[in-house]
């Protein structure tokens, strides 16, 4: 549990903290810049599919990944789909990295909707508030 809040803090700090590129970089950096950061949000999505997967709930009996395996993998294909996008047009880093978050919300089920909700929301606010 104490993984999970971490996470969450780290995706709720960053718009506040790197949503700016730097001054000294030219507009070809700039864009570079954004890409990343759009790159590195939603690898920390993907990341936290990945470790609530990992983590088993046993009550009732029998245990089973908190994330389901099926929306780990929505997460992942759509995180991996992004990110080729991003390597590819890294101009469209905003519409890219809101499309990758759009794909997840449409094809989670309502467990995985649930679960992944503040995540998505805060990936959401960090390529929202990237300038």
């Amino acid at each position: 549990m104490n993984r999970i809040v971490l996470v969450l803090a780290l995706l709720l700090a960053l718009p506040s903290c790197a949503s700016r590129a730097p001054a000294s970089l030219t507009p070809a950096g700039v864009l570079v810049w954004q890409a990343n950061e759009v790159t590195v949000g939603l690898g920390t999505l993907q990341h936290v599919a990945i470790g609530l997967n990992e983590v088993q709930v046993c009550e009732p009996l029998p245990c089973r990944p908190l994330l389901s395996t099926n929306n780990t993998g929505i997460v992942v294909d759509a995180v991996t789909d992004g990110i080729t996008a991003l390597k590819k047009v890294p101009e469209g880093w905003r519409a890219t990295g809101l499309a990758a978050v759009q794909r997840i919300e449409t094809r989670l089920d309502a467990a995985g909707k649930t679960k992944l909700s503040s995540y998505l929301a805060a990936a959401r606010a960090v390529i929202e508030n990237l300038k």
